[in-house]
């Protein structure tokens, strides 16, 4: 609620992160292979905020993961997102941005998926693209592993 009044007064902004794309695609693919191994452990890890699924230098750097029913079933940075069903929930500015993700992880397998979100690291709203991959987690369940990167300006 606080984002959605938020946005009715200021435009979202573009962040000053360093993390970057190859930083991303490579803890998402590390947490799939993890998942794969060992999904018990790994989501207890992730939801513990353990590094690697959190970086405590970079905290807008974490992991964060969905059922195929949009369910989060795990979140590094935000332990009281987890349990809540997310079908149809949307972003600032109206974009089910998580149904889109579960659209795309199960037609492609993975992605990118832009949208509007406020930052760990930054006080605001802003421009957000995450990367998510589909995979099986070792309990024979299929897990949707996201990483996020709020987006710089453009030059």
């Amino acid at each position: 609620m606080y984002e959605r009044i938020l946005y009715r007064y200021i435009e979202p902004s573009y962040s000053e992160s360093t993390v970057t794309e190859e930083e991303v695609i490579t803890l998402v693919n590390q947490t799939v292979s993890d998942l794969a191994t060992d999904a018990e452990g790994t989501i207890k890890k992730i939801n513990a905020g353990l590094s690697p699924y959190r970086d405590a230098n970079r905290p807008d750097l974490y992991i964060f993961v969905y059922d195929t029913n949009v369910n989060m079933v795990a979140h590094a940075d935000n332990i009281r997102m987890v349990g809540i069903n997310y079908h149809n929930k949307t972003d600032v500015a109206g974009k089910p941005f998580r149904d889109l993700i579960l659209k795309g992880a199960r037609a492609n397998g993975s992605g990118w998926e832009d949208y509007i979100y406020s930052s760990p690291a930054e006080s605001g709203l802003f421009w957000k693209t995450t990367r998510y991959q589909i995979g099986t987690g070792s309990d024979g369940k299929e897990y949707i592993v996201c990483c996020g990167m709020y987006r710089e300006r453009p030059e």
